[in-house]
């Protein structure tokens, strides 16, 4: 028996923190700067996953992530020191939980649970990968769902988001 999980209601106080990110608008620009593009799904809710939140010696928050275990089924495009067979990854999203409290980076929507997407991966200073590009650097193969895009895009971003997704399908054509 197959059950598909539902994606998490968010149920959280959603604070949503300007950050700077080098965005990409073009997919062959995100290719090229991307050192890994796996077709894989999160293994586990949102809420499941590992919150890292960082904070100056007075409180004040420094940073967020949180550390998302994916499984790989599709390797696209790698570096030649990252193994083959590999099927398992944890890889850094910009989104973290505090209690109630969901903090993101640019409006980022976190991964969902089983959700098989096109992930456009960078290896940063101590070695692990970090979902780049914001929302434009993960492409479920499930379509464009309410859990794309934050509630509160506007029905351009809606469309610029479907145009670069509809690129993407056509390079990497995952079917």
């Amino acid at each position: 028996m197959n059950v598909q999980s539902k994606p998490e209601k968010s149920v959280y106080t959603v604070v949503n923190l300007p950050a700077n990110s080098i965005t990409f608008s073009e997919v062959e620009k995100l290719d090229a700067f991307a050192e890994l593009i796996v077709i894989g799904y999160a293994t586990d809710g949102f809420a499941d996953r590992e919150h890292v939140i960082t904070a100056f010696d007075d409180g004040t928050m420094q940073s967020f992530h949180t550390n998302a275990n994916i499984k790989i089924t599709k390797i696209l495009k790698k570096p030649e020191d990252f193994p083959s067979d590999l099927t398992e990854l944890t890889v850094i999203e910009p989104v973290s939980l505090d209690g109630n409290v969901k903090y993101t980076a640019n409006d980022y929507v976190e991964l969902q649970k089983s959700e098989p997407s096109v992930l456009f991966l960078l290896r940063n200073s101590y070695g692990d990968y970090g979902l780049i590009n914001d929302n434009l650097g993960k492409f479920s193969l499930e379509g464009v769902s309410q859990y794309s895009l934050p509630e509160s895009s506007t029905s351009q971003q809606l469309s610029d988001y479907q145009i670069f997704r509809d690129a993407v399908m056509k390079k990497y054509n995952p079917d």
